[in-house]
């Protein structure tokens, strides 16, 4: 597991975390792991075979793709629980 966490030294998991815990940080680092070659061994396919890529997914965007907040909106509905610090923003 210290190759896969830095900080997970067996004498930090011996005295700091129980056995269920040593397992699920485990079973996370090795799909982490596994996802991270499948990503490699795709790119190795497209650069030295030629292989077709899938194409990407389109990021789905909510509502009309209008990103820009609507300040007066957001004013009306928090108003005065906005917290501001001392003699910032507007």
């Amino acid at each position: 597991m210290g190759a896969m966490y830095s900080w997970a030294t067996p004498d930090y998991m011996l005295d700091h975390m129980s056995f269920p815990q040593i397992m699920m940080y485990y079973d996370y680092g090795m799909e982490h792991e596994e996802n991270k070659s499948n990503i490699l061994v795709g790119r190795i396919g497209v650069g030295l075979f030629g292989a077709k890529e899938q194409p990407k997914k389109e990021r789905r965007v909510r509502g009309d793709g209008n990103q820009t907040p609507d300040k007066a909106a957001f004013r009306k509905q928090y108003g005065d629980r906005i917290k501001r610090p001392e003699g910032g923003g507007s």
